[in-house]
């Protein structure tokens, strides 16, 4: 019976790292899209703040 405990807890513990695991990797995607979003932005000579002025504008 004291392995089915341990057995349980290590798939359980396995489980919370890959989930963690699953958010540090969406978080370090996220931010690389934010940054080639920030430089293409730069690049083309329109800031940021103008450029989403310019994506809500709606029929103005």
């Amino acid at each position: 019976m004291k392995s089915k405990i341990s057995k349980k807890n290590k798939n359980s513990k396995a489980r919370i790292e890959l989930d963690v695991m699953g958010w540090w990797i969406l978080g370090v995607l996220v931010l690389v899209i934010v940054l080639a979003a920030i430089f293409i932005l730069a690049k083309k000579g329109q800031g940021g703040l103008d450029f989403l002025k310019n994506i809500f504008r709606f029929g103005r």
